[in-house]
């Protein structure tokens, strides 16, 4: 999959799982980041589209869930932007529910020479490096303890990975 070009200096890519129907919670998170690229790890397509729809200016790849029956998104996803090199799966394929070393989604995400691997499916964020491999589950995108990754280069160039939580207005 061929990436956009980063408009302007905005390189930050933020990543967004399993909002099976919240919707707001990543308009929040859109308008307080102002990413360049959002990342979409299924469970939640129709959710995905309504985002795209309020935020055209936004770029959105993403990848189908299970439960995003008789969707036409691709299951995985390997691409860059802002220099990041990424694959993307929502993780049920990859077992990582069964798996908590992640055996399988690491090395799909090595064979196509991928810096980081996402992926969603546990609704558990977890951030963690494997050797040269950054590997992130962002949470899940719906409800009051909603999550989300963020991923861009500082300065120097060195890659930087975050897990933040969306607050609600009145915590604010």
């Amino acid at each position: 999959m061929t990436a956009p070009r980063p408009r302007g200096q905005n390189r930050k890519i933020l990543v967004f799982s399993d909002s099976h129907g919240s919707v707001w919670e990543m308009i929040r998170a859109i308008e307080k980041e102002t990413p360049g690229l959002v990342v979409f790890l299924g469970d939640g397509e129709g959710d995905i589209d309504e985002v795209r729809s309020l935020h055209p200016e936004v770029t959105i790849f993403a990848v189908r869930g299970n439960c995003d029956l008789f969707s036409r998104l691709p299951l995985e996803i390997r691409t860059a932007y802002g220099g990041i090199e990424f694959f993307a799966a929502h993780g049920h394929l990859h077992g990582v529910k069964r798996d908590p070393r992640l055996a399988s989604l690491k090395t799909a995400a090595r064979q196509t020479g991928a810096a980081v691997a996402l992926y969603g499916h546990t609704h558990r964020a977890r951030l963690e490096t494997d050797g040269d491999l950054t590997v992130m589950n962002p949470g899940t995108a719906g409800g009051r303890e909603a999550t989300y990754g963020v991923l861009y280069k500082d300065a120097a160039g060195k890659l930087q990975a975050e897990v933040r939580r969306v607050f609600p207005p009145q915590e604010s």
